[in-house]
């Protein structure tokens, strides 16, 4: 096994972490933590109370969530759709329609009824590292974050992650919004406070 890559120095910017980040994810085995992090998601009282969850349709180097659907939970699931150019992410039941996104993702198809935004309650994003504060270091487009920040303040935010890529401190600006719990393969964890 490769040895894992050297984290940045502090005070490194968004771009140095980002490059880290993928190349220590392309040391892990993302797919075989999956599993894991569902179980996790499973057994944590929060995410049985919840109504609805917003989740997303994975990059191939993104942990796989799609074991919460087939679980029976009572939550309906829905996922974003990514606008082409300008816009803001529009939410949707992710048993739709799905298409591919010019960038060459899923997402549900453009005539797929929208999910208002406040009828969410509970979060899973990914990120390509999260660090124990809940601060997301995202692929640099700033769609999740806007989305955070219009969202119902009850909104429960959680970052799915492989524990290696939870650092102790990330680039954060005043935009960033901040999680407030990490999936990991080790379990659901709440973050540190300051």
């Amino acid at each position: 096994m490769d040895e894992p890559l050297p984290a940045p120095f502090p005070g490194a910017g968004k771009d140095e972490w980002r490059t880290w980040a993928k190349g220590r994810r392309a040391q892990l085995d993302v797919a075989g933590m999956s599993d894991a992090v569902v179980s996790g998601l499973l057994a944590w009282p929060a995410l049985r109370a919840a109504r609805t969850v917003l989740v997303y349709l994975p990059l191939p180097d993104e942990m796989d969530l799609a074991g919460l659907r087939s679980a029976g939970l009572s939550c309906r699931f829905a996922t974003t759709r990514t606008p082409d150019r300008d816009g803001r992410l529009t939410v949707h039941d992710i048993e739709g329609p799905l298409e591919v996104h010019r960038m060459g993702f899923l997402q549900p198809h453009a005539m797929a009824p929208q999910i208002a935004p406040d009828e969410v309650d509970m979060a899973l994003l990914p990120g390509l590292a999260f660090d124990l504060w809940g601060t997301r270091l995202g692929r640099g487009a700033g769609y999740f974050d806007e989305f955070l920040a219009a969202a119902s303040r009850s909104l429960t935010k959680v970052g799915v992650v492989p524990t290696p890529l939870v650092v102790d401190r990330l680039p954060h600006e005043a935009h960033d919004q901040q999680m407030s719990f990490l999936a990991t393969e080790e379990g659901v964890v709440g973050v540190a406070k300051e």
